[in-house]
């Protein structure tokens, strides 16, 4: 096992030896993304009967073993064409804070194929900063996104991301001359994907446990309700833990279901009890609920309140699946900038309604 980086060293005159590992390591970013890598393989439906033909219904989202997943996507691209993209939560937000020219790292794992390469390639030519662990003998992660009427029905393996070790990272932040860490009293966000969750659950006990403390604060976002109902203890310990939490209303609802809370209000004030916290919801073109006990990051936690905020209407929609992480990345992009929570949520709105003009999760 060994990390790979990207043309971004390059950027800045940091050498690569010939396997691609790292010699000396730039500047800590103040937001560093721990996340799934997929290549992304987008296919326009024209009716729903490949859906049927394989049990599998308009607009849900899940993991599917690997051969399923290619065995559909080829049934799929016959008919038409097969649009292939930079996938992965995490790193879709990793992409848009470049975009707005807020850098930030990202962590994740490839598999040793030609997949990965793929994955690599992009990643070089976007300019994205990554580090990533190749995995022998697993498949690079891959997702298919079949979109029919502006409804994606999106299904995952996430191959070589599940075997992101531990050990590795442990390295990788410790090492002197190469840790991703910024000092204790400087502000730095460690933003990890629910999707990243499973099955790496040390991982992400190490971030809380010997990562996260002062001015190094963790964010979380809840990904997807069967995240949450099939992880619950583990990504109700990282929210009690996190500064800043981010989901959508069925995510959040899913959330106050597994905690017993009568509502997604009540379980939001619970969470709020647990020390200072800044809760994003977001509801589609319903727009944005922020609660929060925030002030700043260095006063204690104020008064409780709950705030909603309107979505910016996109100027035509053609891809919204890269939206919930357009939005983390602007609300990111202007807390980093000691900006108000309400311009934060103004700013992620923003983002978020010009990605979902394009195809895969893109600025224009």
């Amino acid at each position: 096992m060994d990390y790979l980086y990207n043309a971004y060293a390059k950027l800045f005159g940091v050498d690569t030896s010939p396997d691609g590992t790292q010699g000396d390591f730039q500047t800590p970013r103040k937001i560093v993304c721990f996340g799934n890598v997929l290549l992304d393989r987008v296919v326009p439906l024209q009716d729903l009967e490949l859906l049927k033909r394989n049990d599998v219904t308009l607009g849900s989202k899940g993991e599917m073993d690997m051969e399923k997943l290619n065995n559909i996507t080829t049934e799929a691209a016959s008919g038409s064409t097969c649009q292939h993209n930079l996938g992965g939560s995490a790193l879709n937000t990793v992409r848009i804070l470049k975009q707005l020219e807020t850098p930030a790292q990202f962590f994740g794992a490839i598999g040793a194929d030609k997949a990965g390469e793929h994955v690599r390639s992009i990643i070089e030519e976007q300019g994205v900063e990554a580090r990533l662990q190749k995995i022998e003998d697993v498949q690079t992660g891959q997702c298919l996104c079949l979109m029919h009427n502006d409804n994606p029905t999106l299904y995952a393996c996430i191959g070589a991301s599940a075997h992101f070790s531990a050990k590795e990272l442990r390295h990788a932040a410790l090492h002197s001359t190469q840790s991703f860490l910024r000092p204790i009293e400087r502000k730095q966000i460690l933003y990890v994907e629910g999707f990243f969750v499973p099955q790496r659950e040390e991982v992400c006990d190490y971030i809380m446990q010997e990562l996260v403390r002062e001015r190094r604060h963790l964010a979380l976002n809840l990904s997807a309700p069967y995240i949450v109902s099939q992880n619950f203890e583990k990504m109700m310990e990282l929210a009690q833990r996190a500064l800043l939490i981010f989901g959508n209303r069925q995510e959040f609802e899913e959330l106050a279901r597994m905690a017993g809370s009568e509502n997604v209000e009540q379980m939001a004030r619970k969470l709020l009890e647990s020390g200072k916290k800044i809760i994003l919801i977001t509801n589609g073109a319903s727009g944005v609920q922020l609660a929060t006990n925030y002030v700043d990051e260095l006063s204690p936690p104020g008064h409780l309140r709950f705030e909603d905020y309107r979505a910016q209407s996109a100027d035509y929609l053609v891809d919204a699946t890269g939206a919930g992480d357009a939005f983390v990345a602007g609300f990111l992009h202007d807390w980093l900038k000691k900006r108000s929570l309400s311009e934060c949520v103004r700013n992620g709105c923003n983002v978020a309604a010009k990605v979902v003009t394009q195809v895969g999760c893109n600025l224009p």
